[in-house]
């Protein structure tokens, strides 16, 4: 890969027309949206401190689909000490890098599951069950906002009882549309209740199902599963999971929170 480049507008002039797009492009629009800001820091840092450099990104290759790369570049510098050109290599890395991220997302689901069931042979109250439920599901599971939702049999309506995480703003969303009777059933929480199985989206940015697409987006969302609490075959609540990871909720991952939500359930049932 060796590229002629303008420090100022990080545009492409020469290239290798099997990895990129045509010539002429900015150099960062090759380079996965949400890793555009890090790739550009580092290979700022490698002009100015004369160094080579090695980060390991997403790549959007021509026909849009996504490949993890390594790369790593040495910018060259003229007798002035004027950088007039970077030349490096640019390895595909996509199925280390999936393998690595699925061990990852699966170590943390199970830190989630070992902790709560930790707290439920110690727990002594539904309040206190619910409230350390969502904490560490934050904390130990890396969620950035953890719901849980319960059913109020008198007025039928569901009704949040304890959150943790970030997303403040996509919260108040929340619970205005489980109090309202128009947008209430809508919600991916009411399917849950009704279906009794969990509801996912994988590509919440993109999900015409979901009411709080704009929330989502600015509370960094990129996926949730909401998990029903099944106690005697009837949903009374939900667990409701937001990660800021797209496709976070595959088949594994799913089977373990599908498990912990049952704890919760037993935990319930018997507090």
């Amino acid at each position: 890969l060796s590229v002629i480049w303008s420090r100022e507008t990080h545009r492409i002039h020469e290239t290798n027309p099997a990895t990129f797009r045509p010539s002429h492009q900015t150099f960062l629009n090759q380079v996965h949206p949400e890793d555009r800001e890090r790739v550009g820091e580092a290979f700022i840092r490698s002009l100015d401190q004369h160094a080579a450099c090695a980060i390991e990104h997403r790549l959007l290759l021509p026909d849009g689909r996504i490949k993890f790369v390594e790369e790593r570049w040495q910018v060259l510098f003229d007798q002035q000490g004027k950088a007039y050109r970077a030349i490096g290599t640019c390895q595909d890395v996509t199925e280390k890098a999936r393998a690595n991220a699925h061990i990852r997302r699966l170590n943390r689901v199970y830190a989630v599951l070992s902790g709560i069931n930790s707290l439920i042979v110690r727990v002594r109250g539904r309040d206190e069950l619910f409230r350390e439920a969502c904490r560490i599901a934050v904390e130990a599971g890396g969620f950035r906002m953890a719901l849980i939702c319960t059913v109020d049999r008198n007025s039928m309506k569901i009704v949040p009882v304890a959150s943790a995480g970030k997303g403040v703003d996509l919260l108040a969303a929340i619970k205005r549309a489980l109090a309202s009777s128009d947008d209430a059933p809508k919600t991916m929480v009411a399917l849950a209740v009704r279906d009794k199985k969990p509801v996912l989206s994988n590509d919440s940015q993109n999900d015409s199902r979901l009411i709080f697409g704009r929330q989502y987006s600015e509370s960094g969302v990129r996926s949730l599963a909401v998990l029903p609490l099944l106690v005697a075959g009837e949903a009374v609540g939900v667990l409701a999971l937001y990660s800021g990871e797209s496709g976070f909720f595959v088949e594994e991952e799913l089977t373990l929170l599908t498990e912990l939500s049952g704890d919760i359930a037993f935990a319930i049932d018997h507090i």
